[in-house]
């Protein structure tokens, strides 16, 4: 963290802390995870009282920016406002990506006492549904080659393309399974797969090749690499049957992806 975002930090909180519907502050994003460049903009997290965030969230005002506490060219404070119940809520049943935003988060300002508690259990990598993850990983993995050599068959540049996305997806998904690591989205998933210890070897190398230049062959051997590194064999899997339910049956269970709505 450079000087410069220390210091708009200090002048935040100074400037909130006296605020008594502020149960925290919390330092997220690039700056909490380590990722970030010296002029990267500050993401803070801010805890509310539940009467403060009801009132906030009618008028409109969960996310607002602050440009006027950066003296650093282009940076400004990215804000969030949450409630305490969110923070409960994804403890109990967060996805992936919403607990990893609070995975390295830094406490700038609490009333809490069990803030650090909770937190460290929003983090928790779910071990769990690691087992079923795996399998569930491994059927969207073969799924998507099928689809791959379905697009080369077929010269459909979308699905060729978009096939080996979700190749690179959930094949990053299986090494960070077997890492117990949390999946972070897209934005920094090869960032911090890069720093999961257990991997096949030369994982990251074939990664970046595969997002180049990819044939038929190529993808076929590295999901084999994928399958053997998990332990798990293509005739064993039932990926058809388990693609079904997770992508095509999905909206039975719940609301659809926004993709397919």
């Amino acid at each position: 963290m450079e000087v410069h975002h220390q210091e708009a930090i200090e002048q935040f909180v100074r400037l909130q802390q006296s605020d008594e519907t502020i149960l925290a502050i919390l330092l997220g994003g690039s700056l909490a995870h380590g990722f970030a460049a010296p002029d990267a903009d500050i993401d803070l997290l801010i805890i509310v009282e539940a009467a403060e965030y009801q009132k906030r969230k009618a008028a409109h005002k969960l996310a607002f920016s602050r440009w006027d506490l950066c003296n650093y060219p282009g940076g400004y404070i990215d804000c969030k406002v949450l409630s305490l119940d969110f923070l409960d809520a994804l403890r109990a049943r967060g996805s992936d990506p919403a607990r990893y935003a609070f995975k390295d988060s830094i406490i700038l300002f609490s009333r809490l006492d069990h803030l650090s508690t909770l937190l460290a259990e929003i983090a928790r990598f779910p071990m769990e549904d690691q087992a079923e993850r795996r399998r569930r990983f491994a059927a969207q993995l073969l799924a998507w080659r099928w689809y791959y050599s379905e697009a080369v068959k077929k010269e459909n540049q979308y699905l060729f393309y978009l096939a080996i996305q979700k190749i690179v997806l959930f094949s990053c998904r299986l090494v960070l399974n077997e890492n117990q690591m949390l999946y972070p989205y897209h934005k920094w998933l090869l960032k911090v797969v890069e720093t999961a210890p257990l991997k096949p070897k030369a994982f990251d190398q074939a990664l970046a090749k595969l997002l180049v230049a990819h044939n038929l062959n190529e993808v076929n051997q590295f999901s084999r690499d994928i399958l053997d590194f998990v332990g798990l064999e293509e005739k064993n899997l039932d990926w058809a049957n388990q693609f079904m339910i997770d992508n095509e049956l999905n909206w039975m269970e719940h609301e659809a992806p926004v993709d397919d709505l």
